[in-house]
């Protein structure tokens, strides 16, 4: 059961590593960023950026979290959450979406996102 995430926006001082988090309430036809939504702060990973505490509101929720590393590779993991419950947890790496838990079937909200976003994916793995 999830009621608050941490949304992370920072970097090292060297600009090599970063992490990024995102959260995105999908409706029907709807996408809508709540990522800028106030929330409590909290130190950051990385020495330049900021960190938030922020509630998680009701109905289908995507949470993105991504790093980026010093070859410049993204990793990262996706997550669908209804009603403060995970559905639907995603590992991203390689360009590649591969589930590690949950309902494949949940799977539309995270793909809108990604596509909203520009994320690239070469593949999706619901095994």
């Amino acid at each position: 059961m999830l009621n608050q995430i941490v949304l992370d926006n920072s970097k090292s001082k060297s600009g090599k590593h970063a992490i990024r988090s995102f959260l995105f309430q999908v409706d029907s036809n709807l996408i809508v960023d709540i990522s800028s939504s106030p929330g409590d702060e909290v130190p950051p990973t990385y020495k330049v950026g900021e960190s938030r505490l922020v509630e998680i509101p009701k109905g289908h929720v995507v949470y993105l979290y991504l790093v980026k590393n010093v070859k410049g590779m993204v990793k990262g993991k996706a997550m669908v959450i209804k009603d403060n419950k995970v559905i639907l947890a995603m590992n991203y790496r390689k360009l590649k979406l591969k589930r590690v838990e949950g309902d494949p079937n949940a799977l539309e909200p995270l793909k809108r996102v990604m596509e909203y976003l520009k994320i690239p994916v070469k593949k999706i793995n619901t095994r």
